[in-house]
């Protein structure tokens, strides 16, 4: 017999280290260039995401945010 869809286990929620961000956080880019291409991608493409979402990318981790927010490539907005 089938399972129906309430006997059915949801997924857990992936688990994300947010390295002490706060994850409704907005990933904001600032415009300053990262000379690294692919990080300056990377700025543009994250922008506007929460810091969940964007650890759940995958793309970043939360040490680059650290770093990124240190250089002022971003900024972190509640």
């Amino acid at each position: 017999m089938a399972k129906t869809k309430s006997e059915v286990a949801a997924k857990p929620a992936p688990k994300v280290n947010l390295g002490g961000l706060s994850p409704s956080a907005i990933y904001t880019a600032t415009g300053k260039v990262a000379r690294a291409a692919h990080n300056a991608d990377r700025h543009k493409a994250l922008s506007g995401l929460t810091v969940s979402e964007a650890l759940l990318t995958r793309t970043v981790n939360a040490q680059d945010i650290k770093y990124d927010l240190k250089l002022g490539f971003i900024t972190l907005e509640e």
